[in-house]
């Protein structure tokens, strides 16, 4: 237990006392089970656990916008909060873990008994009816996978987890090739230090793990090991696009009209005049997990450790993985409702969800599960089903977050997002010290592309948003030689 009286997850680390770098660590399976549940993070839910301090590319930048951004510019007031708090597709697993890192109650829904629905985004129903919170029981937790077996890997053996964060069960071959891939024929050089991780030193690991070839070193010495930012990756993988993608599965698109306002000399782009429909591509990517980022682009940066991570999940890790828990870390789903007008990154959405109550006419609720039955004199066992937070009424439904039509809005070359307004335009030639002389305007429609895809031009952006701090600039002005 922590000194804050919260749980921790203990691990041993191997430490090179001379070059003063864990060469590897053993743990129990808790602490790989939070390691593999960062995989299920949304990046939004990534960015808020950071402190807005992440460091990804633009996404910090990206959420502030979203905050600040006034309400009326969203389809409807859940839309602004999903994003802020997007709803991880995994959380019946994660809320499994012995530390829960992520401060958001992620298995409980907002209930409405007189119309029979639920919804996991506040305030829960969109008939104007007070909404009762019910937080999902313990022993319906563990009826969802065997509560003693650990949560994506099995119980039983001890785990090695290497500073690149190679993952496999302890064994003595495994020892004897991490001591001569070290040249540790001396294992006085060893030193051995346990570490007991709390929720907030988890965070500062998620962390690490992003930015740092050296995470765990990082870690045990409190230092920062990260690398400078990589130039903006140009190549994309071939397979984006299988031709054997179902019709569900394929990307959405429509011409996204810009106005680009840049330097004469093309050094630099100043803002970017848009319509809610690029925001919706842009704020879409806070919902998007993490595995599912690096499904898509085949990595997720050259900087970080995670791929290593993401690559442990192979045919060698059925042994030691739940076999079911492959796909939900290889291609982890978003929440119900939680897609964007454009399924540009091919990330498979959750299938609504319904839950069954014993009662709901006394507004008790008594998950089925039991049978424990209410007081009311009218019990009656009922089905109440997920409802759409983008749902507007009268039947108007949109997968979008942001509202289209002549809204108009102005986007900076870090993806800072402001309304398009006189004084916001002057306010950012003015900041950037750049004279109107020395500025030129382009349109532009980013579905042509000298791809086969009408969609590469977009990849491409949400692939500079996650790297570059310049990502319009890096996408849209021919590269430097």
């Amino acid at each position: 237990m922590s000194s804050d009286g919260g749980p921790t997850v203990a691990v041993k680390m191997f430490v090179d006392k001379e070059k003063k770098r864990v060469l590897f660590a053993e743990s129990d399976k808790e602490f790989v089970d939070v390691l593999f549940s960062f995989l299920t993070l949304p990046l939004g839910t990534i960015v808020r656990l950071l402190g807005k301090q992440s460091q990804i590319g633009c996404l910090d930048e990206l959420y502030r916008s979203v905050e600040s951004l006034n309400q009326d510019h969203f389809q409807t007031m859940e839309c602004k909060a999903m994003l802020l708090s997007p709803v991880n597709a995994a959380a019946f697993h994660l809320d499994r873990l012995k530390v829960k890192f992520d401060d958001t109650n992620q298995s409980g829904f907002y209930t409405c008994a007189p119309h029979r629905q639920f919804s996991s985004v506040p305030p829960g129903c969109k008939h104007g009816c007070s909404s009762s919170f019910w937080k999902c029981p313990p022993h319906l937790l563990a009826a969802v996978r065997d509560y003693g077996d650990g949560v994506f890997v099995k119980h039983g053996p001890k785990y090695i987890v290497t500073d690149d964060l190679h993952v496999a069960p302890a064994s003595t071959r495994l020892v004897f090739s991490l001591l001569d891939r070290f040249g540790l024929q001396d294992q006085a050089k060893l030193e051995e230090k346990i570490l007991e991780l709390n929720a907030k030193k988890i965070i500062r690991l998620l962390k690490n793990v992003l930015i740092s070839k050296q995470p765990l070193t990082a870690l045990c010495f409190d230092v920062c090991l990260s690398v400078p930012l990589t130039k903006y990756l140009d190549q994309l993988p071939e397979n984006l696009f299988p031709k054997e993608a179902s019709e569900d599965s394929k990307p959405v698109l429509s011409a996204v009209e810009i106005t680009l306002v840049h330097t004469k000399d093309k050094a630099s782009v100043l803002y970017a005049e848009v319509g809610g429909d690029f925001l919706d591509l842009l704020f879409g990517l806070l919902c998007v997990p993490l595995g599912s980022i690096i499904k898509t682009y085949g990595q997720w940066s050259q900087n970080g450790s995670i791929d290593g991570l993401y690559r442990n999940i192979d045919e060698s890790a059925r042994t030691w993985m739940k076999q079911e828990c492959q796909t939900v870390l290889l291609a982890p789903k978003l929440a119900p409702f939680f897609g964007c007008s454009s399924n540009v990154l091919q990330t498979e959405e959750m299938s609504p969800r319904s839950l069954a109550f014993t009662c709901f006419n006394c507004r008790a609720v008594k998950v089925a599960y039991g049978r424990t039955g209410c007081s009311c004199r009218y019990p009656t066992e009922v089905t109440v089903t997920e409802s759409n937070p983008k749902f507007q009424g009268i039947g108007i439904v949109s997968t979008a977050y942001v509202k289209g039509g002549l809204r108009k809005f102005l986007v900076t070359s870090d993806l800072r997002v402001l309304d398009f307004t006189m004084t916001n335009t002057l306010q950012v030639m003015s900041a950037a010290r750049i004279p109107k002389e020395k500025l030129v305007e382009k349109d532009l429609t980013l579905d042509k592309a000298q791809s086969c895809s009408p969609c590469w031009q977009v990849l491409k952006l949400l692939r500079a948003a996650m790297l570059t701090r310049d990502a319009l600039t890096s996408l849209l002005l021919p590269h430097k030689k």
